[in-house]
């Protein structure tokens, strides 16, 4: 992109570990993507599950497509953490919009890697959230470029989009632009 970000860039490449002290003083909880994982998953013997087959097959084709079918079936499956229900809490991401209001995000996907959903693949349903920002507090259309931080109460909550399943939900969530510096910041 012209912010210097790659398709598929990962939102742990930029990230610096929170600091937990700051979670306890402000009651909000800063998360990483790890957190949202379910004990037990691992989406990567998913991927290794079917590499050897895409490999093979030629970009576009109607093989690949329904290689990264059964991929994404196998995505949506992915259990949440349910420990993070009701939590307040803060997570940095990419968003995906859904909708606009005027130059503003309205709805959006919050995703762990940059083009997700629209330019690659979507990442497991464990690591989507749908977003519904506070009136005034999402960012404009021409900022989706660069990373953001979400702060609101997490719900373990299906839903599914036009580009994604979630299996959370942040509702009249607050955005701010990304900052490392941010980690134990909630404005």
């Amino acid at each position: 992109s012209e912010d210097g970000l790659a398709i598929g860039t990962d939102i742990k490449d930029l990230m610096k570990p929170p600091a937990p002290a700051a979670d306890i003083a402000s009651g909000v909880r800063t998360l990483t993507w790890n957190d949202l994982v379910a004990e037990g998953y691992d989406a990567q013997s998913i991927i290794a599950k079917y590499q050897s087959k895409i490999q093979v097959t030629i970009e576009g084709s109607p093989e690949e497509r329904a290689i990264y079918k059964l991929m994404d079936a196998e995505f949506n499956r992915a259990p949440p953490n349910l420990d993070l229900a009701g939590t307040t809490v803060k997570i940095p991401g990419f968003v995906s919009p859904l909708d606009q209001n005027g130059e503003m995000v309205g709805d959006f996907l919050l995703v762990p890697y940059f083009g997700s959903c629209i330019h690659s693949p979507p990442p497991p349903v464990n690591q989507t959230v749908l977003v519904n920002p506070q009136e005034g507090k999402s960012i404009s259309m021409s900022k989706i470029r660069r990373p953001v931080w979400v702060v609101g109460e997490l719900k373990v909550e299906r839903s599914s989009t036009d580009l994604a399943e979630a299996a959370y939900r942040i509702e009249n969530a607050r955005l701010e632009e990304y900052s490392e510096d941010q980690n134990t910041s909630t404005k």
